[in-house]
Formats: structure tokens, C-alpha cells, sequence
């Protein structure tokens, strides 16, 4: 019974602060990474969390449905492009905006 009332009580402000909503994506390389942190970055620069990136639209999404655009060159045919140094470049510079 204690084991059960200290594990809800460390687990539980996880849960009420929202912590354990957002989802982790796969990265699969460094831009994707870049793509990720900015997101993080600029979704709690406007009070949110950060759920995920969708290549189709270009957007990165935020929980409460907002969230800021990636730049034209990364998206294409719902995907990153090939992950190049000036593509990394291109990230870097977008995902500086936000810290």
C-alpha cells in the first residue's frame, strides 16, 4: 500500500502538468533532431507543448493547434529532404528564432 501511495505521489504531477502528453517522434537524422527542438522551443515560447511536425503542411503542431511553419525547403513530398549541410543550416537558423 505505501509502494502505491509513493508512486502516485511522484507520478502524478507528471501527469496533471502534462508531461506525458506529447509525443516523441522518431528521429531518423540530424535535421529531423533540429526539427524537433525548435519545435519544443517554439511551442513553449506560446505557453504549449509540442506534439508533433507534419512534413504534408509543412507546420510544426503544437497542443493547442497552432504552431510555427518550417521552412518551404525541408518539405517535400511529405518528407525531410536529403539532410545536407545547408539544409542543416536552414534548420539551425529557423530553430535560432525561437530559443
Amino acid at each position: 500500500m505505501q509502494l502505491v501511495v509513493f508512486a502516485v505521489v511522484l507520478i502524478l504531477p507528471s501527469f496533471l502538468s502534462g508531461e506525458f502528453s506529447a509525443t516523441i517522434d522518431e528521429v531518423s537524422n540530424e535535421c529531423e533532431g533540429i526539427i524537433v527542438n525548435g519545435g519544443i522551443l517554439a511551442c513553449e515560447k506560446q505557453d504549449s507543448y509540442y506534439v508533433r511536425y507534419d512534413l504534408k503542411t509543412c507546420f510544426v503542431i503544437c497542443n493547442d493547434g497552432k504552431g510555427p511553419q518550417l521552412p518551404n525547403e525541408v518539405c517535400s513530398n511529405g518528407e525531410v529532404q536529403n539532410c545536407t549541410p545547408k539544409m542543416k543550416q536552414t534548420l539551425k537558423n529557423w530553430e535560432s528564432r525561437y530559443i
